[in-house]
Parts: structure tokens; sequence; C-alpha cells
């Protein structure tokens, strides 16, 4: 069912409910915006305070929404070009093998007209990367306490270049499925009836 789609078979078994549902975002980000960025970012959990996981990733992804529309509006005012950005999002929570720890991973897609990188990692920026990180500490409900800071972090290359007109277009979606598919394996999931292992944008 899945051969036409580039997957890294060292994480098999995978989840065939969620493989579609990961297609079917990137599809249907580049279909909105020719020019898609996507953005690999963990979510962790502090050790020393107990959260309430419930909700936890709704709160972050509108936060992050609203910080990106947030500045969206202030670079109008201030007279600057600038494009809206329709934010979509993959996410899985596991559990440390170890540990034993939720945490999750998260894949954001936005348009590259508006963000064409992460920009500064510092506190209080208009970079990605920091509205980002001020969007998981709004969710987790703490300060910017700077132990907390990198609780949202960003693994080796975590940018994907989606450009439908792009020669290359085909070969960046298979290196970001492949990614990817590490979202849908078996191993590490913590199914159960409370708390959700796989969410995604459903349009």
């Amino acid at each position: 069912m899945f051969d036409n789609i580039c997957l890294d078979r060292r994480h098999t078994p995978f989840n065939t409910t969620y493989l579609p549902r990961i297609l079917r975002v990137i599809d249907n980000a580049t279909a909105e915006h020719i020019r898609t960025m996507a953005v690999r970012v963990d979510l962790r959990l502090p050790d020393d305070i107990l959260i309430t996981r419930q909700g936890l990733i709704s709160r972050f992804i509108e936060s992050l929404d609203a910080k990106i529309a947030a500045r969206y509006r202030s670079k109008q005012r201030q007279g600057k070009r600038t494009y809206p950005s329709h934010l979509r999002d993959l996410w899985v929570r596991e559990v440390g093998e170890i540990n034993q720890k939720s945490h999750y991973h998260m894949v954001l897609f936005v348009n590259n007209d508006t963000f064409n990188g992460l920009g500064s990692y510092k506190e209080d920026g208009t970079g990605l990367a920091s509205l980002i990180r001020e969007a998981w500490l709004s969710a987790l409900q703490f300060s910017h306490r700077p132990e907390h800071w990198t609780l949202a972090r960003f693994p080796d290359n975590p940018l994907y270049y989606l450009d439908i007109n792009s020669p290359g277009y085909r070969e960046v979606y298979d290196q970001l499925t492949f990614r990817l598919s590490y979202f849908a394996k078996e191993r590490t999931k913590d199914y159960s009836r409370e708390e959700r292992s796989f969410g995604c944008s459903q349009s």
C-alpha cells in the first residue's frame, strides 16, 4: 500500500492508520502554500514539576498560531511586506524506554514565504524558534525561566523546504517522509483511552 512512499524500514512495524494521515498533512500544506517549510521539534516535560498532559498539545498549537498571527499583524502595521501562514502540525507522544517519561515529537508546517528559517533561538525574539519555545512554555503555564527554555528542542537538521515547483521537490518529499515514518512506528507507543498518542491537523 505504501510502496511508493520512502519509509525508514528500521522502524517497522508501522501503524498503518498513522501513515496516510502523515501524508495527507504534508499534501494539504503544500497545496495551500506552494513553498512550505517543515520544522522538526521535540517537546519535553520538566523533571521536577508534575504537568497535567490533558490538552497540552492543543494549548501549544493555539498559542503558537496566535503568536504567528500577532507577528503578521505587527509587520503589517509597520508597513513591512509579509505573508499569512496557515499552521499545520503532526505529533506523536512516546514513552522513553528507560525513564518511562512521556515526550512529544512534532513537525510543524508553515508558509516558507513567511518564515525562511528558525531565526534567533533567543528569548523574546520574533523568529520561529523563539515563537515555538514561547508557545511551549505558555502551554506548560511556565514563566520564561532559562532552565525551561530548552524543553522545546530542535534536533539536527530540523528544516525541510518543500517547493512544488522545484525540480528537487520529490527528493525533499522523500527525505521528509523517510524521517517522519519514525512517527508511525509501533515501538515506544503508549496507547490508552485516556491520552492520545498521535494527532494532526484535520485540514
